[in-house]
C-alpha cells in the first residue's frame, strides 16, 4: 500500500467509519485519541459514525493538535488536503470529524507552518460539552475523491460536496465570505477565478 504507515488502533478506526466496518464491534476496544476533548459516537451503517465535544470551547479556541498526521500518496475519503499536492491520513479521532455546511470547527493547515504539529483543528464557533465537532470539507479539499449529497439539513446547506473547485467564489473569496478556507484553496480558487475571467473576454 502506498499510503503512510498507520497504527493498528488507527487503522481499525478507519475500518470502522467506512461501509464494510462493524462500529459496534469497533467501539467495544475504541481507545480514544484525544481524552477528554472528543470522543468518536459509534453509529451502524456507512459514515454514521460521528465526533462529539467532551468539554466546552470557546470560539477561536484550539481543541486539538493535528500532529498524528501522515502524508499519504493516495487521495481517499479519509485523507485531508493540506496543500495544493499533499494530502494526509490524520490517524486520529479527528478522522470522525464529519463535514457540514454550517461547521463548528475548521481545520487550520495554513495559519502555522508545514508541519502536522502546526496544523489545528479549532472552535469556528461556541461549542458546548455534547455538542458534534463538524467542519467545511471544502475548505480543505479542491477536488473530492467521493462527492456526496449532504443531509446536514442546516439552512445554508449545500447539497452536493465535491470540493471548493465546484462552489462558486462568492462563498469563499472576498472580505466577508461564507466560508474560512484554508491558504491552498483560496490560491486554487483565485486562480480559478483568473482563468474563468480571462476565457470571458
Amino acid at each position: 500500500m502506498a499510503t503512510a504507515a498507520t497504527s493498528p488502533s488507527s487503522t481499525a478506526a478507519y475500518a470502522g467509519h467506512m461501509s464494510n466496518g462493524e462500529p459496534t464491534a469497533l467501539s467495544q476496544s475504541y481507545v480514544p485519541t484525544h481524552p477528554g476533548l472528543f470522543y468518536v459516537q459509534f453509529q451502524p451503517g456507512s459514515y454514521n459514525s460521528s465526533l462529539t465535544a467532551l468539554r466546552d470551547f470557546a470560539k477561536g479556541e484550539t481543541i486539538a493538535s493535528m500532529d498524528a498526521a501522515r502524508e499519504s500518496k493516495l487521495i481517499r475519503y479519509s485523507t485531508v488536503q493540506v496543500a495544493e499536492d499533499r494530502h494526509v491520513e490524520l490517524n486520529s479521532d479527528l478522522l470522525y470529524c464529519n463535514h457540514s455546511c454550517d461547521p463548528t470547527v475548521v481545520f487550520d493547515v495554513s495559519s502555522g507552518g508545514p508541519n502536522p504539529s502546526d496544523w489545528k483543528a479549532k472552535a469556528w464557533k461556541n461549542i458546548k460539552k455534547g455538542d458534534t465537532l463538524t467542519f467545511f470539507y471544502p475548505s480543505t479539499e479542491w477536488s473530492m475523491s467521493q462527492p456526496f449529497v449532504c443531509n446536514c439539513s442546516s439552512a445554508q446547506c449545500l447539497g452536493t460536496i465535491s470540493g471548493a473547485a465546484c462552489l462558486p467564489a462568492e462563498l469563499l473569496l472576498g472580505d466577508e465570505p461564507r466560508y474560512w478556507v484554508n491558504a491552498h484553496i483560496r490560491k486554487l480558487k483565485e486562480a480559478q477565478l483568473k482563468q474563468q475571467q480571462q476565457a470571458q473576454q
